[in-house]
């Protein structure tokens, strides 16, 4: 993006963001992300409204009574059965309950709301205490509160729309994705770094978002007026005047030159195009703007996020209604399956998997091939509902975290298996991940079994420099540009020039239009990206073939 002057006033710096730029109200959430619905009501609403906050605060009522009733004559809950009745008392307190029933009538909003704005009151009159055993008892508030608002949101409430800029501690993944299904401006998050899962997905979906926010968390109120720079990684609270004029001018910018680059949508702008530019996508509502950037196909599909919606591991109909929503949208364009690959920022999102493997350390432990080998037969379920789709167009089938020869035998193995038994005599492509450093230094017999290669950039890097990419205090220090992951991807690429395969870049250094020309000379096959950077890079062909 072309430059504006920066002002001194932008008053703090991300150590990671998305794309976009939004100014709006903030909503700032729980340690549990309990999505409060805010809205007004008409007075027409109000005594259902009361009533409805009464029935909830019956309900936390009877769960305490029967909480205690189990705790009683236990030894182990003599500390605890007291701060239960006080809990009991809190529930009948006129502060709490019958002032939010106040703020319903007078303020004309909903239950939710009305008990958060209490609560917010009420913890900042406990802070400034002097007495450390009172102030100590806004623990009980907030703990009473959320009991409450638990009951009035429900287990399974989904996330209500609404366009505010959402803060708290952390996101995964999925709350990005139901946060962007809502219509939410965009979010903010204390920890994660650059190239964590969450972030990206939410530059997949094109989601503003900056993580890694330090100093900001403990400012904001809800309704705060926030600007959220996620092309710069910057923040801004309560901005003035002068603020929102420049973010003005650089909403105005972002949307020229989202224009220019449209000529780009469905041809390089070359006589022959110099490569193909493919799409990573993880879930069926990314193939809309998929399609809308033009894509030539997706070179990698994330399977795991319909296990991690799941409390039970996805049948293979489910997983192959899916894909097949997923083939189908593509108008035929190929699609490569990446199969399941639950790393260390997936896997505590996915309640499905921890029957399978609840070890300490998923990063390093059964994750990916080692997983579905360890589990065969959760990994013919998954290659057969992928084998059904590619009745609908050419698809492939891409292994994770491959570190031996003898893993892509097994999974060739399966594949072969799951084609009898279907009946399937068209060819399926197996192709192995470049990720585990060991996989590039036995990349010449890792090529003579399998049709292709795939680099990704980013685990490759993570696990060559030894730094968690999710952590936002180590985050610095990954870089999938360094020399050391750079002469990896050069070995990989010897070899699979040697065997005759093709060899993609998938991960996000193929989104960098500084490496395009680097590529370009190391002849590789292909580049999947998130869709949203396919243009950039299209144009930036454009101008290569142009020298």
């Amino acid at each position: 993006m072309s430059e504006v002057a920066p002002i001194s006033m932008v008053k703090g710096p991300a150590a990671a963001c998305s794309v976009g730029i939004v100014v709006g109200p903030v909503q700032k959430l729980d340690a549990k992300h309990l999505f409060i619905q805010e809205y007004k009501i008409q007075q027409s609403e109000v005594a259902s409204e009361v009533a409805r906050f009464k029935v909830a605060i019956k309900q936390a009522g009877l769960a305490l009574e029967q909480e205690i009733q189990d705790l009683t004559d236990h030894h182990f809950a003599e500390d605890l059965l007291p701060i239960l009745h006080a809990h009991q008392l809190m529930l009948n307190d006129h502060e709490l309950v019958g002032k939010t029933c106040v703020l319903i009538e007078e303020k004309l909003i909903n239950a939710e709301w009305a008990l958060k704005k209490r609560l917010q009151r009420l913890t900042k009159t406990f802070e400034h205490i002097k007495d450390a055993y009172l102030r100590s008892r806004k623990e009980d508030i907030e703990h009473i509160g959320q009991r409450i608002l638990s009951f009035l949101i429900g287990d399974e409430q989904p996330l209500q729309r609404s366009e505010s800029i959402m803060v708290a501690m952390d996101f995964s993944p999925s709350e990005i994705v139901a946060m962007w299904r809502a219509g939410v401006s965009g979010f903010v998050a204390v920890q994660g770094g650059k190239d964590s899962h969450t972030m990206i997905v939410a530059r997949g979906l094109g989601l503003p978002g900056i993580t890694g926010v330090q100093g900001l968390f403990e400012q904001i109120e809800d309704g705060d007026e926030l600007i959220l720079d996620a092309e710069n990684g910057r923040w801004v609270l309560h901005p003035d005047e002068v603020e929102l004029a420049h973010y003005v001018e650089l909403q105005k910018q972002l949307e020229n030159e989202e224009r220019q680059l449209q000529f780009y949508v469905h041809q390089n702008g070359l006589a022959k195009p110099l490569m193909p530019i493919m799409a990573n996508l993880e879930f069926f509502e990314e193939v809309e703007v998929a399609n809308k950037y033009g894509v030539d196909g997706v070179g990698l599909f994330r399977t795991e996020f319909l296990f991690m919606q799941n409390k039970k591991l996805p049948s293979e109909e489910q997983q192959f209604e899916y894909y097949a929503q997923v083939v189908k949208g593509l108008r035929g364009k190929p699609v490569t399956f990446r199969l399941l690959d639950l790393g260390a920022d997936k896997l505590a999102q996915a309640e499905s998997m921890t029957e399978l493997y609840d070890g300490e350390n998923p990063s390093l432990g059964l994750r990916g091939v080692r997983l579905l080998l360890h589990k065969p037969d959760l990994l013919q379920k998954q290659l057969r509902a992928i084998l059904r789709t590619s009745e609908f167009a050419e698809i492939s089938v891409l292994v994770p975290m491959v570190s031996s020869v003898e893993e892509m035998l097994a999974v060739r193995y399966h594949l072969d298996k799951v084609k009898e038994d279907l009946g399937i005599n068209r060819e399926i492509k197996l192709g192995c991940m470049i990720e585990v450093p060991a996989a590039v230094f036995i990349a010449n017999e890792l090529a003579r079994v399998s049709d292709f290669f795939s680099i990704g950039s980013n685990d490759l890097a993570q696990y060559c420099l030894a730094v968690d990419r999710s952590d936002e205090h180590v985050s610095y220090l990954y870089d999938s540009s360094h020399p050391a992951v750079l002469k990896l991807i050069g070995m990989a690429v010897e070899a699979a020039k040697l065997h005759a395969i093709p060899i993609a870049i998938c991960g996000e250094l193929a989104s960098n239009p500084d490496w395009t020309e680097t590529f370009l000379n190391l002849n590789v096959s292909y580049l999947s990206m998130s869709a949203r950077k396919v243009l950039s890079i299209r144009k930036k062909l454009h101008h290569l073939q142009a020298l």
